[in-house]
């Protein structure tokens, strides 16, 4: 799906994690974010949802980050603010602007999303955890709250806290499960391994 406003949408997040902060973070930069929007409208297209609804879910998936150009804690709740001032001006209607802030806020860790819209962009956002780029994407996790976070692990620390985080995680969606999960799987084994 390539509608004008989404490739508007695109360009614009692109633009903001290219810049400042976001182009210095190892993980949370616009390779993660263009990932959870590619995997977002692969879910959302197997998940059969209107083209209007899976608008929405890509358009949340491209902004789902961008708060990371000035904060880490509490980046959901300025990627919305970013989100409704783009939207705004695009003549996005109001309700659909508050789907998108809800779907934004949904991917907080430690927050169950509510609605079918909300847990396509959840497991999205996640999606890497089922790939075979899942050990590099990893590391890049751990330098970025290294260096950015100031949170240091040793290595058995930082297997055990993924192996403990894989095995908490599950995917909400059907498709997400389908299309992630069996990799997921190997991810984790692969990380037993090294305990």
């Amino acid at each position: 799906m390539k509608t004008a406003l989404l490739l508007k949408t695109a360009n614009y997040c692109k633009h903001l994690l290219q810049q400042g902060r976001c182009n210095l973070l190892q993980f949370h930069n616009f390779e993660h974010t263009a990932q959870v929007a590619h995997s977002a409208n692969v879910i959302a297209l197997e998940s059969n949802l209107t083209d209007i609804e899976r608008e929405m879910v890509v358009i949340a998936a491209y902004f789902h980050d961008v708060g990371n150009k000035e904060a880490t804690f509490g980046h959901e709740k300025l990627s919305c603010d970013i989100a409704r001032e783009f939207l705004q001006k695009e003549n996005f209607p109001e309700d659909k602007i508050r789907t998108v802030e809800n779907i934004i806020l949904s991917t907080e860790m430690g927050r169950t999303p509510t609605t079918l819209l909300e847990e396509i962009v959840n497991d999205a956002d996640l999606s890497h955890l089922g790939m075979e780029s899942f050990i590099n994407r990893n590391r890049l996790l751990r330098e970025e709250w290294a260096n950015f976070l100031d949170r240091q692990f040793t290595d058995e620390e930082w297997t055990a806290l993924n192996i403990q985080f894989l095995n908490e995680h599950h995917y909400y969606t059907d498709v997400a499960r389908k299309l992630y999960a069996p990799k997921k799987l190997k991810n984790l084994l692969k990380l037993k391994e090294v305990v």
